[in-house]
């Protein structure tokens, strides 16, 4: 997951040293949570020197980086995910975007902020200030188009300073993510961990997925959306079981016949039973399973109506 640090938020230094470490602790802290099991990228524009902000003014990142009194595990993180723009495969049609477009915050220009969010990601700050605190930052975002003709819009980048933003964050990204599926429903396998960051998939999702007709992709990410908010619920209010809508669990008579049936690959590769079923339609099933003690759902299978004692096909 990539992260593009917002250049702006290190306008105001700290006053002290120990204040410096405080931001760059909260800041990074919250990279971590966001990312969680994935890896992580922190970027800035090729303009903008990260290793020379200036935490204070005679304490700079660099010297930073070299303070024992800086927890040696932090320092660590940061030089692992920290990149240059150039390492990182972006797209050339973004790079073309971001240099054809102009992005400002009041009247500061704000290249960090557009260029988190022309790719879709999340901006990191220093909670150097009040504005910079914010999960949600509001741009005004001028660019070109192939003919010359400027346009201009408003648009929200997603933002993150400390820990205590990051599901905020989360619902934020998630949101913009679902929009954009609900054009493209077709792009549902790519964009699945994006639009349902609450729920996991099993291997075999993928190639279901490509057997599902266009026509009922809409109704299934109806669905999954319920299913991913109520997990969501479920992990933020610490309730001991989560509240799933319409959700059936298989006859004994059907498992003993066609068990075999449920059975699909997680997504750590073992083969698990996937028991109970969320409907789609008539002719459509989703099915599940609860881990109660990861307090996860996993979705196992998308598609047509498995066989049952009733209806055996």
């Amino acid at each position: 997951m990539t992260f593009v640090f917002n250049e702006l938020s290190a306008d105001e230094p700290a006053r002290t040293r120990q204040a410096a470490r405080v931001r760059m602790e909260s800041m990074l802290e919250a990279v971590a949570a966001l990312a969680g099991d994935r890896a992580a990228n922190l970027t800035a524009v090729d303009s903008f020197d990260l290793y020379g902000v200036r935490l204070t003014t005679d304490y700079d990142l660099t010297g930073w980086l070299r303070d024992r009194a800086v927890d040696r595990d932090l320092r660590n993180f940061f030089w692992t995910i920290s990149t240059k723009l150039n390492d990182l495969d972006i797209g050339e049609a973004v790079r073309c975007r971001f240099h054809l477009s102009e992005f400002h915050v009041g009247n500061r220009v704000a290249p960090g902020l557009g260029l988190a969010f022309l790719l879709g990601t999340v901006a990191v700050s220093l909670p150097s200030e009040e504005r910079w605190r914010r999960v949600r930052i509001r741009l005004r975002y001028t660019w070109l188009e192939n003919d010359g003709t400027e346009r201009r819009r408003d648009v929200v980048a997603i933002n993150v300073a400390d820990r205590g933003q990051v599901d905020s964050a989360v619902d934020e990204m998630s949101n913009q993510a679902r929009a954009a599926l609900t054009a493209s429903p077709a792009l549902l396998a790519d964009r699945k961990r994006a639009c349902f960051p609450h729920l996991d998939f099993g291997l075999d999702v993928d190639d279901q997925l490509a057997r599902v007709p266009v026509e009922m992709l809409h109704r299934i990410i109806a669905k999954l959306i319920v299913l991913d908010d109520a997990v969501r619920r479920w992990r933020r209010d610490a309730a001991e079981s989560p509240v799933l809508p319409k959700i059936h669990s298989e006859s004994e008579p059907t498992m003993q016949q066609y068990g075999d049936r449920r059975v699909f690959r997680s997504a750590s590769g073992a083969h698990e039973t996937f028991r109970l079923h969320a409907m789609v339609g008539g002719r459509h099933r989703i099915h599940l399973r609860i881990d109660r003690r990861d307090r996860s759902v996993e979705i196992g299978y998308v598609g047509e109506h498995l066989p049952t004692v009733k209806f055996p096909r």
